[in-house]
């Protein structure tokens, strides 16, 4: 089973957000689906990178866009 590492956001205080415990389905590149979590330390991704990748900052830019 994969370890969760959170990443942290520059944009969002994820500590007690209202989104946190959120799950959301981003499209990959390659036609896969990776779930995308918000909580309170930070945003995690199920997809393969060690940094935080675009599917976390595709969340954090919808935020932004608010």
């Amino acid at each position: 089973m994969k370890s969760k590492f959170y990443h942290g956001s520059d944009s969002i205080n994820t500590k007690h957000h209202w989104a946190v415990g959120t799950i959301w389905s981003v499209d990959g590149s390659k036609n896969n689906v990776y779930s995308v979590e918000m909580a309170d330390r930070g945003f995690n991704c199920d997809c393969p990178a060690f940094k935080k990748c675009k599917h976390i900052k595709s969340i954090e830019e919808g935020f932004c866009d608010e």
